[in-house]
């Protein structure tokens, strides 16, 4: 059986550090095989197309929260779980760097120096830096989830968005919209019949953290998730938190 810790979007340095030190801990207490990472681990205000025109575009603050992702998520998760694989999942927040050279200094594309890989070091901490849709385990693919273009506010919106995309015989698991779901369906028939899952692990990002949203309401819910991989089929688990804490494994965290 393999275990993957699945973390959402964190969107540091605008995240729960209460919540992200509670997954460490279940990582850690579980030791699982694989930790993957969904996506939007950084917000990179600083280059921002809603940072262009007002004080947000001349923030000296980029490096600063370059370091913070090493020293806040890499360090902490690494020793948490020193064998396993990690893997970061590009998000369209993770994407802004390279959109904003490609933008506004597109000669800048071929400097090494600027890569994720290089910026965040992640050879020293081991971590494996992907495009989505990428296969996390059985009939199951991770996708950050705004590759396919598009926004649903439904979760059978998403269901049939990724069933025409992908097809009946895979599972999606993705982040993007802050809003956790797990939906499930079965595809056959004379009662030969297939399930298929989507999920999405929604954020640990703090509300009031994220200025945009004037009265701090949003329809978003702490979570993570943790999958199950016997070799012949997928079984994910949604784990979501209330007043700060959570139950996993039988534990409160």
């Amino acid at each position: 059986m393999k275990t993957t810790v699945v973390i959402p979007d964190v969107q540091l340095p605008y995240h729960s550090a209460l919540m992200l030190t509670k997954i460490f801990r279940v990582i850690e207490d579980i030791q699982p095989n694989a930790v993957f990472q969904v996506g939007d681990l950084i917000d990179f205000p600083q280059v921002s197309r809603w940072s262009k025109g007002n004080a947000g575009e001349y923030a000296t603050t980029l490096q600063e929260h370059i370091g913070r992702v090493k020293e806040e998520f890499f360090a902490p998760l690494r020793e948490a779980a020193p064998k396993a694989a990690l893997t970061w999942l590009a998000g369209n927040h993770d994407d802004r760097i390279s959109d904003f050279v490609n933008q506004y200094a597109y000669p800048l594309k071929a400097l090494d120096a600027l890569s994720m890989e290089n910026l965040f070091d992640l050879e020293e901490f081991g971590v494996e830096y992907v495009k989505g849709p990428v296969r996390v385990g059985t009939n199951t693919l991770a996708i950050h989830g705004h590759e396919p273009g598009g926004y649903s506010a439904q979760p059978q919106a998403w269901d049939l968005k990724f069933l025409k995309r992908y097809g009946t015989d895979k599972n999606v698991i993705f982040g993007h919209t802050h809003q956790p779901f797990l939906t499930s369906s079965a595809y056959g028939y004379a009662g030969k019949v297939k399930p298929r899952w989507v999920m999405n692990v929604g954020s640990i990002m703090n509300p009031e953290d994220a200025h945009y949203i004037k009265d701090g309401a949003v329809s978003w819910t702490q979570s993570f998730a943790i999958l199950r991989d016997d070799g012949k089929r997928c079984f994910p688990e949604l784990i979501t938190a209330n007043a700060g804490f959570f139950y996993a494994e039988g534990r409160r965290y």
